[in-house]
């Protein structure tokens, strides 16, 4: 396990609880715990860089990434981190772990100390075009992850929110290298793009008696459908989460396609 995992952090978004402190206590045993390097042991590589949406839906990531075969999964996400955050551990695992895929899955947050001062949409820009152009020169394909809308967050007639329109731009500017694609990830979630707490069943979930599940947190934020403090593991299952984290999962998968020998599956 590599010890230089953190995101460069020291300030993060500031919300009524005080949770940041501890927070920045327990960033330093995060990166014992939950970063792991290459989880797996396949020889293709997969990295999912995100904040706390990320962070909940990274075990259905990972299961869904590795159903390719012969792939190792790194994890790095961390509650509200944005993408300047990880800008130093992109370039450092770009050439130390050389991913085939990088996704890279933020929702808009901004009070890292590397956002003081910065119009978010401006910063969010430039941070990812910079991870994306970091990545590419390595060879990697990068997905960039529609995050879905919160319930006080604006979108427009398609559904989408400020951040999904800025990924799809960002992957148009790379149209000549298509090296770069979005991944609407946020529709598992959402009711074509616009929040809900509950959607309907899917196959396999445990659904309510009126034939629904519980997609979103009480917070209008996050999956767990109990109300939790940031980073904090949900007690129950989460169906949100299961199905945001195998969408970019299956994203991932698909991109690699099946590992040789393995048959196409429903790669196909």
């Amino acid at each position: 396990m590599g010890m230089g995992v953190s995101p460069r952090v020291a300030t993060l978004r500031v919300r009524p609880g005080g949770w940041l402190v501890a927070a920045a206590l327990l960033l330093a045993l995060f990166v014992l715990v939950e970063a792991r390097d290459g989880d797996g042991g396949g020889s293709r590589r997969v990295v999912l860089w995100g904040d706390s949406l990320a962070w909940e839906a990274r075990e259905p990531f990972r299961r869904a990434a590795a159903a390719a075969g012969d792939t190792a999964v790194m994890l790095r996400t961390y509650g509200g981190t944005a993408p300047c955050d990880w800008l130093d551990d992109i370039r450092r695992q770009s050439r130390r772990f050389r991913p085939e895929v990088a996704v890279l899955a933020f929702s808009g947050n901004a009070g890292s100390d590397c956002m003081r001062g910065r119009d978010l949409s401006t910063a969010y820009r430039e941070d990812v075009t910079a991870a994306v152009r970091q990545l590419a020169r390595q060879g990697t394909r990068v997905l960039l992850v529609e995050a879905p809308a919160r319930r006080d967050q604006a979108v427009d007639a398609a559904g989408q929110t400020e951040l999904g329109r800025l990924w799809r731009q960002i992957a148009a500017a790379r149209s000549a290298e298509a090296d770069t694609t979005v991944v609407p990830a946020g529709q598992a979630v959402t009711d074509h793009g616009r929040f809900a707490e509950r959607l309907p069943c899917a196959p396999g979930e445990q659904c309510e008696p009126d034939g629904t599940v519980i997609v979103r947190s009480p917070d209008g934020v996050h999956f767990c459908p109990q109300q939790l403090p940031p980073i904090a593991r949900c007690p129950v299952p989460s169906p949100g989460a299961e199905r945001y984290g195998r969408a970019m999962g299956d994203a991932a998968a698909q991109l690699l396609g099946p590992a040789p020998g393995r048959g196409a599956g429903p790669f196909a």
